[in-house]
């Protein structure tokens, strides 16, 4: 085994731990904090290391941090206070965050593009009444919306949502956010199920948001949203049939 020069290994250690440095994003900074909140190794109340502590931890810039750690603030997974610290929020909405369009956009390096489609009041269709554990002559918000990544249709969704149990919910609010970020601000949601499975477009709101021809295939999310045994949402979100759902196991 050839042994380097001690100024040439040296040199080399330090080439290594820029580059690491300069591939270190602020969405991968943000998944690892998740990740350690999720599995209790920061538990709710508990104060983090500093900015500098983690931007030497993760071999990375201090601002890369800060990034990662303003927008989890901004989610209400974090609560930051000047000259006390980063600190984990009581009931930290870690999935929600993890589920946000923006968040998924945004990592890919896109920009992220939302807009509000349709916003009515009206009775379930029973298959959603009953998911819901509703009747169909209760009363919910159907929100039809639409993503996209640098312009380009990412998905659509239709999400129908208990008004009971997000008072303050206005059409004007869902002008200037998604109902998912509108959620994740307002609503303590404890508990969700999810299923994927496939379908095809149609005729109508799914085909037109997406840009697709009737009958085209499409991948379908839906995901029921709850607070303790109160129904808060459920939705359905469509992708084109190309999309890839990626996670860390």
């Amino acid at each position: 085994m050839i042994e380097l020069p001690r100024h040439l290994a040296q040199a080399l250690s330090a080439e290594q731990q820029e580059r690491k440095r300069r591939n270190m994003t602020w969405q991968a900074v943000q998944e690892e904090v998740l990740t350690r909140i999720h599995d209790g190794h920061w538990p709710e109340g508990e104060l983090i290391p500093t900015e500098a502590e983690l931007a030497t931890e993760f071999g990375c810039a201090r601002a890369t941090v800060n990034r990662a750690l303003q927008t989890l603030a901004q989610s209400g997974v974090l609560e930051r206070r000047r000259k006390v610290g980063t600190r984990v929020a009581q009931h930290p909405r870690v999935q929600m965050v993890r589920f946000l369009l923006r968040r998924e956009i945004e990592a890919a390096g896109k920009a992220y593009g939302y807009a509000l489609l349709d916003y009515q009041e009206c009775s379930p269709p029973a298959d959603v009444a009953q998911a819901m554990l509703l009747r169909t002559d209760d009363s919910l918000l159907r929100i039809k919306a639409r993503f996209s990544a640098d312009e380009a249709p990412y998905c659509c969704e239709e999400r129908w949502i208990n008004s009971y149990a997000t008072p303050g919910l206005t059409r004007e609010a869902l002008l200037q956010m998604s109902p998912c970020e509108w959620l994740l601000g307002h609503v303590p949601i404890n508990r969700a199920s999810m299923a994927i499975g496939a379908t095809l477009a149609g005729s109508g709101f799914v085909a037109e948001a997406l840009g697709l021809a009737p009958g085209d295939p499409v991948l379908v999310t839906e995901r029921i949203d709850w607070l303790n045994n109160m129904p808060v949402s459920l939705t359905r979100r469509y992708f084109p049939q190309h999309h890839r759902f990626a996670a860390t196991i």
